[in-house]
């Protein structure tokens, strides 16, 4: 059975970070909001801590995506003592139009990806939001790499399910027991994986969180296409 191997895409291979601070900086601009907030650093500060909140809420489906999109900027003007529905949903749906657009990657993405996909299949299992994720691929360069892209929206599941491990596993026709899954999100891509039979690989980018000798880990994606031709 030939080996298989799954990406995370957001802060795994696609800066999420970088492009959403580069993004929110473009609307801080574009909306004019510094009449309503001191300075960039404290508009994205501010939004970071509640786009946080909003996301762990949705994925303990306790949000829905389309309050989400809108509920994380009213948090953050309302922060500021300035609550505003409309103004918030404008922020929202031109984030969204936005951010995907970016093509900021990780060091060594692009060149790791060059180099398994010469090697293996890749596939990408993302909780990122269908529609978004696509053009991400896209525009960054990466869509060409990578066989089948697993969404949790077009699986119905979140990771660390193992629903959606079980769909990606199906559509690529792949074996767990044959796969890596890669990916910076230590309860869903790693457990998640490792819970679903598939070897994991945490991508710790930090450096700073303890070592589980159970757990295989990289800081830099370079590290990766040595560790995975070796544990074949």
């Amino acid at each position: 059975m030939k080996t298989h191997v799954f990406f995370d895409l957001d802060n795994t291979l696609w800066d999420f970070t970088a492009n959403s601070r580069d993004t929110l900086t473009e609307l801080y601009v574009y909306f004019k909001l510094n009449t309503l907030i001191p300075d960039n650093e404290s508009f994205i500060e501010i939004y970071e801590g509640y786009n946080a909140q909003c996301w762990a809420a949705y994925q303990r489906n306790e949000m829905r995506k389309d309050f989400l999109r809108h509920q994380r900027f009213f948090l953050t003007l309302a922060h500021f003592g300035f609550k505003n529905r409309t103004l918030a949903k404008k922020l929202g749906a031109e984030y969204v139009e936005r951010s995907p657009l970016k093509t900021k990657l990780l060091p060594y993405a692009l060149e790791v990806v060059q180099r398994l996909h010469s090697e293996f299949p890749l596939h990408i299992i993302t909780n990122g939001f269908q529609e978004v994720q696509s053009v991400k691929l896209r525009e960054s360069g990466l869509a060409m790499y990578f066989k089948e892209v697993i969404t949790s929206e077009k699986a119905g599941h979140k990771k660390p399910s193992p629903r959606i491990f079980e769909r990606a596993l199906k559509n690529s026709g792949a074996a767990a027991n044959q796969s890596w899954m890669i990916g910076d999100d230590y309860q869903a891509d790693v457990l998640g994986g490792l819970q679903s039979g598939l070897k994991s690989i945490w991508f710790e980018k930090s450096g700073l969180e303890p070592n589980r000798p159970e757990i295989q880990k990289v800081n830099c994606l370079s590290e990766l296409p040595a560790l995975i031709l070796n544990g074949i």
